[in-house]
């Protein structure tokens, strides 16, 4: 499919969903920039910005090199207690 294919399409879904939380993640999405946008939503539903995300990995990041990981074995493990 093209891309004025897939921008009717979406025009359509748009214009027929009564959705207001939809809408207003497209426009999310469509309205913001780098920083402050919004790439992607939580399971609650709130947004993820970029800068979240990249404050996440730094963590990540930051605690793999401090030893605070642990390896697939010790997490099986602890699912078994789950």
């Amino acid at each position: 499919m093209d891309i004025a294919e897939e921008r009717k399409r979406l025009i359509e879904q748009l214009s027929n969903t009564e959705d207001i939380d939809i809408i207003q993640k497209v426009k999310d999405v469509l309205n913001t920039s780098n920083e402050s946008e919004v790439i992607g939503y939580n399971a609650d539903g709130s947004k993820i910005t970029k800068s979240q995300l990249v404050k996440r990995a730094q963590i990540a990041n930051q605690s793999i090199k401090d030893g605070k990981t642990k390896s697939i074995d010790q997490v099986r493990e602890e699912m078994k207690k789950w």
